[in-house]
């Protein structure tokens, strides 16, 4: 389901960003003037997929508010070099404008929090820019990704805490 979720999000992507980017006057895209139960869809309003929300709507659910180009940093949980749905929607999207521009380079460099040993820490940057690599050459097969694992050793915020560790634990897209 989780892939399922995540090429609907992709196509989705593609669709809105290829688009004229133009709002529906009524703001919603949904008939409400009805008198049954059921809603009916606006055929004239950005609409995702027949579910009534807009592509918009359902980057916002992600907590991607524009064009999802404008994010470079993608996170991860915690001893994992799993993409969320959010990060694979930001690294799709990276993808497609280097399919676009043809064979442009592009470095991804591989982050961890700095709990666990350093060479633990190391595998697991690696294993993370690794993911994202794969995930964009799918996409874009004419371009140079470059990984590089920094590991613990240059976090995003030096705190020792839980709120500073979420943000160590990342990958940056480096043009």
């Amino acid at each position: 389901m989780n892939r399922y979720l995540g090429l609907l999000l992709t196509v989705v992507l593609a669709l809105t960003i290829s688009a004229c980017k133009t709002k529906p006057k009524d703001g919603g895209g949904v008939d409400t003037s009805t008198t049954t139960n059921t809603q009916q869809v606006d055929p004239n309003a950005n609409n995702a997929f027949d579910t009534g929300y807009s592509a918009e709507d359902l980057l916002n659910r992600f907590g991607i508010e524009g064009d999802p180009l404008n994010y470079t940093i993608l996170y991860f949980e915690y001893n994992s070099s799993a993409i969320d749905e959010r990060s694979r929607i930001i690294a799709t999207r990276h993808a497609q404008v280097l399919a676009q521009r043809g064979g442009a380079n592009v470095n991804l460099e591989g982050h961890a929090d700095e709990r666990g040993t350093r060479d633990y820490n190391l595998a697991l940057g690696e294993r993370r820019a690794q993911t994202v690599s794969s995930l964009m050459s799918a996409i874009d097969g004419s371009s140079r990704i470059q990984t590089i694992s920094y590991g613990e050793e240059r976090p995003a915020d030096p705190a020792h805490t839980e709120a500073a560790w979420q943000q160590n634990r990342r990958v940056e897209i480096k043009y």
